[in-house]
């Protein structure tokens, strides 16, 4: 189970992961995910609580990877703690391995990069142990993650290059295409588009007829991404809603609320400011959902800008002190700056020109 988030940008796309339409949806669609913790939630743990301990395990966890799926990471990580409580007591090694790559992951995803390398390298360590080659594939492709999202992408090739050869010898379908996937996103972030689409479109072929449906979206968003960056906006945007589709579907609160991001940064490369605003408003209830400020922060950022192009001061001047106190109580040094040049360029009249 994988569902990677992506870094927010002021002027490219968030992510860089899976066609055709979608119409809009209205913002108060976002109320038809479910509560943060909602009744079935609920009632799984306290039935898993009520049994034998490895079938407790193996219900917390399949609560665990909804809950994450869901976008829900603390909550997530909290129930897998659970888990890897148990999995210790009955002295289940591979059990605790995995537990701690799902762990590994939701810090990946929270950006808590150094917690998420911990927990990652136990996990590696248990695994080589026990000669889990599939296991270690996906192990390795997780670290290669956490790697390129700090920028470190040589060491990240590498392991997902690694990844992608024991995935090959286990012929592991599911970790072959999440190599596939991952080799894209570094070659993405290299500028080498040409090289990600090839490994995307490989691993879009495969996830098309067997795997996650949240990964194959993982890789439809992506492969808009890429479109985004060579600035070829109508592919994206097929891109975009294919993934926007599926993430619905399965209701990923965080996947929605970054993609909703994506397509509204597209909308005005395309010069459609007003449609860029629906997507971004429809967007912040998502990520509120998920607690992610710092993205709501970067989000009102350009909503402010968007505001100002279209002469509504007012409204830019609210969204940049709302983003401006976001950042401030994040430590979002960079959005804390880009805030407050808006706020001055309002305050001096320098405004955006249009």
């Amino acid at each position: 189970m994988y569902c990677r988030s992506y870094r927010f940008s002021y002027v490219a796309a968030i992510s860089i992961v899976l066609s055709p339409t979608l119409s809009l949806l209205a913002i108060s669609e976002a109320k038809a995910f479910a509560p943060i913790i909602d009744a079935t939630l609920t009632q799984a743990i306290d039935h898993a609580q009520a049994t034998d301990p490895k079938t407790q395990a193996d219900q917390l966890l399949e609560t665990g990877v909804k809950q994450h799926r869901e976008g829900l990471f603390r909550e997530a990580i909290q129930t897998f703690e659970q888990v890897l409580a148990i999995r210790k007591q009955l002295g289940d090694q591979a059990g605790i391995g995995e537990t701690l790559n799902n762990i590994g992951e939701a810090y990946g995803e929270m950006g808590l990069r150094p917690k998420a390398l911990e927990v990652l390298r136990q996990a590696l360590v248990i695994h080589r142990e026990i000669s889990g080659g599939r296991r270690i594939a996906r192990t390795l492709n997780l670290i290669g993650f956490v790697n390129r999202i700090g920028d470190k992408f040589d060491e990240a090739m590498k392991l997902h290059q690694e990844a992608l050869e024991l995935a090959k010898t286990a012929d592991d379908q599911i970790e072959i295409a999440e190599s596939f996937h991952n080799i894209a996103a570094v070659y993405a972030e290299q500028a080498n588009y040409a090289k990600a689409i090839e490994f995307y479109q490989q691993a879009r072929t495969i996830r098309t007829t067997s795997g996650d449906r949240r990964d194959l979206g993982r890789t439809l968003n992506n492969m808009g991404g890429v479109y985004y960056n060579i600035g070829d906006f109508d592919r994206a945007m097929e891109f975009y809603h294919q993934a926007l589709a599926i993430r619905r579907e399965i209701g990923d609160r965080a996947g929605v609320g970054r993609l909703l991001n994506n397509m509204a940064l597209t909308c005005r490369k395309q010069g459609k400011d007003t449609q860029a605003l629906i997507y971004f408003q429809q967007a912040i209830p998502m990520l509120e959902a998920i607690g992610d400020k710092t993205s709501i922060g970067r989000l009102l950022i350009n909503m402010g800008t968007i505001y100002e192009s279209l002469r509504q001061y007012p409204k830019a001047l609210e969204s940049y002190e709302r983003a401006l106190k976001i950042a401030r109580e994040g430590g979002d040094k960079a959005g804390e700056t880009t805030a407050m040049e808006g706020i001055k360029r309002l305050s001096s009249g320098q405004l955006v020109p249009q």
